[in-house]
């Protein structure tokens, strides 16, 4: 009788699928979502919260000023805030291009590759080591026993 090969695991022995999964995490993180755009644009929209949100920090910082003069809240930035209901799309889907762009620029052969943001919060410093521990165990560390406390 043969041996039968288990496929279950041979997803964990290509190269790439680490790099993937790396900038699947990296772009999940950057990710900006329409739902967040639109809650934003409409509760807090006057004052141009939803473009900070999506990336557009200079417009948002025009139609922040705008706001609180008297004279741009009353004539534009009712306007500005209808308009932006029809680009709120636009603008998030855009964000998330360049932030695929932005992880493929680091990803890619040959190119100086700029560092990517550190992790800031003691939750992201564990993940990053618990990550690298993982790279380094070749996604294969063995469990305790839970009666024993022997490897398996």
């Amino acid at each position: 009788m043969g041996q039968a090969h288990d496929t279950s695991c041979d997803w964990q022995e290509g190269e790439g699928v680490e790099d993937n999964l790396y900038i699947d995490m990296m772009f999940e993180e950057q990710r900006k979502k329409k739902r967040v755009a639109f809650l934003l644009w409409l509760f807090l929209g006057w004052f141009g919260v939803h473009r900070f949100y999506a990336g557009k920090t200079r417009s948002g910082i025009i139609q922040l000023l705008l706001s609180l003069s008297v004279i741009g809240f009353v004539l534009v930035s009712f306007w500005w805030w209808l308009i932006d209901a029809f680009l709120v799309p636009d603008m998030v889907n855009e964000h998330n291009r360049n932030t695929l762009e932005w992880i493929n620029r680091l990803d890619a052969p040959g190119e100086p590759a700029t560092q990517a943001p550190q992790a800031l919060t003691p939750a992201d410093r564990r993940r990053e080591e618990m990550l690298e521990e993982l790279r380094q165990t070749g996604y294969r560390k063995e469990r305790r026993d839970e009666f024993g406390g022997l490897y398996r």
